[in-house]
């Protein structure tokens, strides 16, 4: 089940993008729900109050009441992994949007030609997350996380710590440097020795220090900054 939200103050959009949804998702055989509404500021509070998890928004920046970046800020607080789409009138805005890690924009006058392109290349993100999976063997159990749910590995000589989103871990033996390479198409880097982390889920970075949703610090060497950066950037995209 995929859920989406589309948040527009205006009612021929909300109904358009709504109406558009639910026929790609009958086209591609898709299990999806679709919630409207007209402003920022009803979904930001249900996200607050726990109330809402989507996994992909569609959000209009200018709104009258709480416009889709406050919303999206706020949002980002409570859901460091929900997939936006802002949909705006104007292109001045777009690039405020990588500071809530906005998948794509789209702009209103190119909504009928453009919007399906766009939602497509949202669902391949979709089930491409969800698809992905890291299995190990631990005691005589084989487990199977969904890459998404990790937050970081931890390695105590041969030994590794997995610890999720959840804050629920396992532990396994292997070398970090056959986890980092198993990832090697996922986004996770190396910012130190003893740690590889999944970049989607770094909320803040500065020089020796790397803040992880649910506020988990960890430390980054010196010489893995840089990387540690740019696939923050890259996670980002």
């Amino acid at each position: 089940m995929i859920r989406i939200a589309v948040c527009d103050d205006e009612k021929e959009v909300r109904e358009y993008l709504t109406r558009s949804i639910r026929d790609i998702l009958a086209a591609e055989d898709l299990d999806g729900s679709v919630d409207a509404f007209s402003d920022g500021a009803p979904l930001a509070e249900a996200y607050a109050q726990g109330k809402k998890d989507y996994d992909l928004l569609f959000l209009d920046i200018t709104m009258k009441q709480v416009d889709g970046m406050t919303a999206a800020k706020r949002i980002r607080a409570c859901d460091p992994d929900v997939m936006i789409v802002f949909v705006t009138a104007s292109a001045e805005y777009v690039f405020s949007g990588y500071e809530v890690r906005a998948f794509r924009y789209i702009l209103k006058p190119e909504l009928v030609n453009g919007f399906a392109g766009v939602f497509r290349e949202c669902l391949r993100e979709l089930t491409k997350a969800d698809e992905a999976h890291y299995s190990f063997q631990t005691g005589n159990q084989t487990v199977s996380l969904p890459v998404k749910d990790i937050l970081y590995f931890e390695s105590d000589r041969r030994k590794i710590l997995v610890r999720l989103v959840s804050g629920k871990d396992y532990s396994f033996y292997e070398k970090l440097d056959a986890v980092e390479e198993a990832l090697r198409k996922q986004d996770f880097v190396r910012c130190h020795q003893s740690f590889l982390i999944n970049a989607k889920k770094i909320t803040g970075l500065k020089p020796g220090e790397v803040e992880l949703a649910g506020g988990v610090t960890l430390p980054v060497s010196k010489h893995r900054y840089k990387e540690t950066n740019e696939a923050f950037l890259w996670a980002m995209r």
